[in-house]
């Protein structure tokens, strides 16, 4: 039986339903950037924007 190392296991969000423009690929959330943190400043908490990036072609998008 071979032994299992959870360590080197990595757990990415998926978001279901929505895909890529450019190549269809999965969005995974990732760290909030600048462009989302002003946005929320600017609002002053009302709109909450979600960061998330490709999968395959890594192109980052900000959902508001």
């Amino acid at each position: 039986m071979g032994l299992l190392d959870l360590d080197k296991i990595v757990v990415h969000r998926t978001i279901i339903g929505i895909r890529c423009i450019s190549c269809e690929g999965s969005l995974l959330a990732i760290k909030t950037t600048f462009s989302a943190r002003l946005t929320k400043l600017i609002s002053f908490g009302k709109i909450k924007p979600t960061n998330y990036e490709c999968e395959t072609c890594k192109k980052k998008y900000v959902l508001l």
